[in-house]
This record gives C-alpha cells, structure tokens and sequence, in this order.
C-alpha cells in the first residue's frame, strides 16, 4: 500500500485541477472522504470541484463545507488534471452521467480509492484497502502523506467516516489503526459528542413514522438466523420520506439475538418490472459481500448490496436460498 499512496501523492503535487466523487446514494463515509480529500488538496493550492450524483442527503448536511457539493454533472465545465472516486471499486459507481462525463476525456488521470472486498478498478491508479475500517482512514494517509496539516474541518469529516463505517466503533473492521487515527482526528478538533448525535440523534419524525410502517414486515427464518424487513414504495409515499431515511435500519433485524444475516428490501422506483435494492448485513461467519456478488453487486464481508427481480416473495426466496447455501 506505501507504493500506491507514494504513487497518488505524486500525482498530487503535479496536478491543478482535481474533481472528487463517490457513489450514488452516499453515506457518511463517501461524503465525508469526499470533503476531507477535498479540503485538504485545497490547502495544498488546488482547485477543486465536488460532484455526487445525489447530493447531500439531510442527514449528513452538519458536515463541514458539505455545501460545496455539487449534484449536476452539467454544471461541472472545463477538464480536470486528476479525477478522485472514493468508497467505491468502480466509476460506474458514481452514476451514468459521470461515465459519460468521462467518456468525453473530461479527465487525465481517474484514481479509484476504495475499502471494499471487490479487488477491481478501471482507475489509472486505486488504493484498495479491505482492511482498512473506512475509506476516511485511506484518505488521512494520503493527506498525511503528502503533508496536509489535518484542520478541525478536516477531522471532523474523517472522524464522521469512521463512526459510520464502524458502527460507532462496534463491527469487527474496527482495529488499533482505527482508535489511533480517531484520537488525532479528537486532536485536532473532531467533537465525537456533537458528531454521534447528528448522526444518531437527529432522525426527522418523518423516518419514525416510516420505521413504524417497516417494523410489522419483520421475517425472522431458517431458526432466527436470517431475519428482513422491507420496504414498499407506498410507504415512502404515505410518510413523505424517501430512500434516504431507510439508512441504518437494516441493523434493526441484525440486532436481534441469534441472527447471523439481516436483510433490508428496499421496492425501486419506475420499473416497468419488480426490483429491489437488497442491502445485507452480517455479524457472524457468513461473508455477505459473496452473496451480493451472486446478484451483481459487492460490498465488505459484514456490510453488502445488490438488487434483485422479481416479485417481494420471489425476490427474498432467492436471497434467502444464497445466504442458507452460506449458512451450511
């Protein structure tokens, strides 16, 4: 890994204009390595550009300099030294608009850094890290490394990276490297207190009235060691919330005392056919990143997603078949 970060910081200290993305529907570690990656290069004199396809969910806009993101790729002009996609192994990622942005050699260099299972990048350069505990800990070594002083900004968006990814330091990707880092980022100004209660005690009334139509879809199979929940469009409809405010409730059926798989089925959206976003997640042996692959998507071996076909029941017998094939 020393290599390819030496490799980044080389292209770094070459480049003027870097544009910095992540993947569609962000989380607090795509966001925030978005903002400290971008705060930091711009300590360094460069200009940067900001770009999610979906912007700032509302959950996440306390994130220090999150207005600068910016969600419409036809307003990004001009072309770029270097192109940053971070949380994720692909451009694809990061939406169709920003691959066909690409495909007009709108940049010279893509650089994919990324903390997932999938070991796979079309990048010119990537950083990938399964054992890092979120791709914030990549960008701090990056910064480190090319001599960025870590400001309270920039911790506290490092610092939100590595709260989110790690469960509030509870799942397993949680190491010392973790706990050292967090205690530069407290430091150098990263508030955990004021952090945890924006990410955890801060959920609009909307998200609760939704969480009380999601709780009744509660499955619990194959002896209590799967258990799902899932989520209808008509319900986003009838409490005005959207996919946003499902964040974190899949830990809900994971919590329960013997489950091994949770599973959250999200309904998707102007499908002439039945989909469903499946995001899984796992606290015992099972690798769930496996199964997602068997449908297309990835992700860590505790934390994956993938979509599926097919009507609610069909949709759920075929995860449910992967994941007991697993459980064997």
């Amino acid at each position: 890994m020393r290599n390819e970060i030496s490799e980044i910081t080389q292209e770094i200290r070459g480049a003027e204009r870097v544009l910095i993305t992540s993947h569609e529907n962000p989380d607090s570690d795509a966001l925030g390595s978005m903002l400290a990656l971008g705060l930091g290069l711009n300590k360094l004199g460069k200009t940067i550009t900001l770009y999610n396809k979906n912007g700032v969910p509302e959950v996440l806009e306390f994130l220090p300099n999150s207005e600068l993101i910016q969600s419409s790729i036809d307003d990004i002009k001009g072309t770029f030294d270097l192109c940053f996609v971070v949380d994720c192994p692909t451009t694809d990622r990061a939406g169709k608009e920003f691959q066909e942005f690409l495909s007009r050699g709108t940049c010279s260099k893509v650089i994919i850094i990324d903390h997932h299972q999938t070991m796979s990048s079309e990048g010119n350069l990537s950083l990938l890290d399964p054992d890092a505990s979120s791709t914030g800990v990549l960008i701090y070594s990056i910064l480190k490394d090319v001599g960025v002083e870590i400001d309270s900004s920039i911790a506290e968006n490092l610092y939100t990276t590595i709260v989110g990814d790690t469960g509030s330091f509870r799942y397993s990707n949680t190491n010392s490297e973790t706990f050292s880092i967090a205690a530069v980022l407290v430091q150098a100004g990263a508030e955990p207190e004021k952090i945890s209660q924006a990410l955890y005690e801060s959920e609009p009334l909307k998200k609760l009235k939704l969480l009380g139509l999601v709780l009744p879809t509660l499955q619990v199979v194959s002896d209590n060691r799967i258990a799902s929940l899932y989520v209808e469009r008509t319900m986003f409809e009838i409490t005005g919330t959207d996919r946003e405010d499902i964040e974190g409730m899949v830990n809900i059926p994971r919590s329960i005392k013997g489950v091994e798989v949770a599973l959250l089925f999200r309904q998707e959206k102007n499908n002439s056919s039945p989909a469903w976003k499946v995001s899984l997640r796992s606290k015992g042996d099972v690798d769930v990143s496996m199964i997602a692959e068997n449908f297309g998507g990835g992700g860590h071996k505790k934390a994956a997603g993938c979509n599926v076909s097919g009507e609610l029941s069909e949709a759920m017998q075929k995860i449910y078949d992967s994941i007991n094939e697993a459980l064997r």
